[in-house]
């Protein structure tokens, strides 16, 4: 028996055929400016032109580096917890037991890390809105410039000016995550995706311990969204959304250093230090908040296309309760007002940029040229296609005119454009922008009371008589008698403030001002400003410092 099977030689492959490579994506103008953005920011974790607040924050990672399990009150080093205790701190403080970094430093990390976060939670964010990348480069510019006069300088505004100051802030680490929560919720209410709307409540009870302020601007952001267009709301779909507000509920609820109500009961305690807020949004020199009116006609056209169109529902929830802070003189509300913001940059650029997204609950599809096969889109209306030209101008119009004020007020008043100066060596700056960093928010804390080191342990207790040198002393490692910022929650504020005041007042003897020292459990008092003076000036302690920076008694 033979085997009649035909043996072909082996086919050799094709010769000189190219084989087929995928073409190379250019980075797009939004990658670019994020790329630029974080150099910017490195040169400002460098710089650590921090505001004041930045001496409360590493005063906190400090205490808690001290004790992981039962920290006191960071300021005042009694009682147990507090609010200003978050993850992130926890995290830091560990990261600081660990490998003995300073606190300092490791903030200079997370002003980078929070950067890059932003960059991609907006990216994401915009990306229901626009079609473009330019059109997300534009929302980026305008929520970095389009601001005012002098914009505010506060954590949970993203200014440039605002940003170079409170970049490593916990409030700039809950507007990251509150981004993209909104992100996940878009998506549930477009997918209702179980996984996106699980994540958007994990990302909420973080938010809300880490920033009760953002917590409120999230809260606005998710209303806004479930109000939005999208597939109709089955019985299920809300059990799911009661559900996972009831286990973030819960997360927060298990959070051990700071109960529910410590976290949101405290803020009318914060009515007056937030007042300037509204000053600055009213005060014709400053106009904080005046340039992101150029949005309001994005948001108008898009009002009249969608009338639940979620940019249209963040702006007026977070408009109704900044009035309501106005007209009820709670101050703290205003703090909504970056969420109002944020949809009027948002409308801007993506308007401008022509690539406005439709609303009808779906994300908007990537161009042509990045579609798989390269489909095209189906061809536009012939009414819209002869109202383009004059879309297009009206686009430009609106851009130039947004360009021209903010170049106009750059004339009068060049504080917006000192955010750039936290990323430059005074040294290198102009005589009249290095004069602007003369501050005390730009040149960085104070050195003045590091003698305070050579005499008294960290983590002691001192008594000293202003509230600014307090927030050193916090900084520098100690307790102190008196909260150096406001502290509804240690319940007695006003009775240490008047000890303090007693203890300067001339008619209080050596014997009872060591009394009322000793009394709080100060280690040590420390005067700066001459009331108080003499070796003897505080019974039961002894004057161990005397000079510049004021004279220092111990026990």
């Amino acid at each position: 028996m033979h085997d009649d099977t035909v043996v072909l030689p082996a086919a050799r492959p094709p010769q000189n055929i190219p084989l087929p490579t995928r073409p190379r994506r250019r980075p797009d103008v939004y990658q670019v400016l994020a790329a630029v953005l974080v150099l910017w920011s490195i040169g400002v974790a460098v710089q650590h032109t921090w505001t004041i607040d930045f001496l409360l924050h590493v005063a906190t990672v400090q205490a808690l580096a001290r004790d992981l399990l039962t920290p006191p009150d960071p300021m005042t080093g009694t009682g147990s917890g507090s609010p200003y205790y978050s993850p992130l701190t926890w995290l830091l403080a560990a990261a600081v037991r660990v490998t003995g970094l300073s606190p300092t430093a490791l903030f200079g990390g997370l002003a980078v890390a929070n950067m890059v976060l932003l960059l991609v939670a907006f990216r994401r964010f915009c990306g229901w809105f626009t079609t473009s990348p330019a059109g997300a480069a534009l929302a980026l510019v305008a929520t970095l410039f389009l601001w005012g006069l002098r914009p505010v300088v506060w954590s949970g505004f993203l200014s440039m000016r605002s940003l170079a100051e409170v970049l490593p802030y916990p409030s700039t680490t809950a507007f990251g995550l509150m981004l993209l929560a909104l992100d996940r919720l878009l998506r549930y209410r477009r997918d209702r995706d179980t996984v996106s709307l699980l994540w958007f409540g994990l990302l909420g009870a973080v938010i809300t311990v880490l920033h009760s302020f953002t917590a409120l601007n999230t809260a606005i952001g998710a209303l806004a969204v479930l109000l939005s267009p999208g597939p109709r709301w089955r019985p299920a779909d809300l059990l799911r959304v009661t559900g996972v507000g009831a286990g973030a509920f819960g997360l927060v609820a298990a959070w051990p250093f700071a109960t529910v109500g410590d976290l949101f009961a405290g803020a009318p305690d914060f009515v007056t230090i937030h007042r300037q807020l509204g000053e600055g949004m009213l005060d014709p020199v400053q106009l904080s908040c005046a340039y992101g009116l150029f949005g309001l006609v994005p948001l108008v056209l898009r009002a009249r296309r969608q009338a639940r169109d979620p940019l249209v529902l963040i702006f007026g929830l977070a408009a109704v309760v900044v009035a309501a802070g106005f007209a009820a003189g709670q101050y703290h509300l205003l703090r909504s007002m970056p969420m109002a913001m944020l949809a009027l940059h948002v409308a801007f650029g993506a308007f401008v940029a022509g690539a406005v997204a439709p609303v009808d609950g779906a994300r908007p599809k990537r161009p042509a040229s990045d579609q798989p096969g390269g489909a095209a889109e189906p061809p536009a209306p012939p009414e819209q296609v002869a109202a383009a030209p004059a879309a297009r101008r009206g686009r430009r119009l609106l851009g130039a005119l947004a360009v021209l004020t903010l170049l106009a007020g750059l004339a009068v008043d060049i504080t917006p454009l000192n955010g750039f100066i936290g990323a430059v060596p005074t040294r290198l700056l102009p005589a009249s922008l290095e004069a602007q960093t003369r501050t005390p928010s730009l040149s960085g804390p104070s050195h003045r009371y590091d003698f305070v080191r050579d005499h008294v342990p960290a983590g002691a207790t001192v008594l000293s008589d202003r509230r600014s040198v307090d927030r050193h002393l916090n900084w520098l490692g100690y307790y102190t008698v008196n909260p150096g910022w406001p502290n509804p929650w240690i319940g007695d504020q006003e009775a240490r403030a008047a000890a303090r005041r007693s203890l300067l007042s001339g008619g209080t003897s050596p014997a009872d001002r060591g009394a009322i020292a000793s009394a709080y459990g100060a280690d040590c008092v420390l005067i700066t400003g001459g009331k108080v003076a003499g070796p003897d000036a505080v019974g039961g302690y002894r004057q161990v410092r005397d000079g510049r920076g004021g004279s220092l008694y111990c026990r």
